[in-house]
């Protein structure tokens, strides 16, 4: 029923098993992004091959689904995981799913070549939930933007040259 009004499909961590739902839309033919957390490489394989399969465009991402909001967590998000992705699926797009809090991990991942990030978002981080603790409100999302912006233009294109400034 909500397929008309939908570009997109997400396809959280919880999923990333559930291939007979994966089929499904991956035949409706729109772009799927996929969270791998709490998968294992196999698990990610199982999933990855049945997208490629069906020709959609892909966005895989990185994923720790711990909620807890603990700084702690920012241990357990492997980043570089990134790396291996892009190497066995140079043809998608690698992103990163987030949970935990600030911009640190958004910033390292769009380092590593993720291009989209999820986040989640709130009014008010103080609100009762299990979410709102780790999200971030429109101004720690407006800085996440600026900083990613920021970094985006200080890796630069990779040609090392003598740059303007230095001139």
């Amino acid at each position: 029923h909500l397929d008309p009004f939908v570009n997109a499909y997400k396809v959280g961590s919880g999923d990333v098993n559930w291939l007979e739902e994966l089929k499904v839309i991956a035949d409706l033919g729109k772009p799927v992004l996929i969270a791998t957390g709490a998968a294992d490489l196999d698990d990610v394989k199982r999933a990855m091959g049945l997208l490629i399969d069906s020709g959609v465009d892909i966005v895989l991402m990185q994923c720790n689904t711990n909620y807890t909001g603990d700084l702690e967590n920012a241990h357990h998000v492997n980043l570089r995981v990134l790396t291996q992705y892009a190497e066995m699926y140079p043809n998608v797009t690698l992103g990163l799913s987030d949970h935990t809090p600030g911009n640190v991990t958004v910033l390292g991942a769009v380092a590593l070549g993720a291009r989209v990030v999820e986040k989640h978002f709130t009014d008010d981080t103080k609100r009762v939930g299990p979410d709102h603790g780790f999200s971030m409100d429109p101004t720690t999302w407006r800085a996440m933007v600026d900083d990613t912006r920021l970094l985006e233009a200080a890796l630069g294109d990779g040609q090392k040259r003598v740059e303007e400034n230095e001139q």
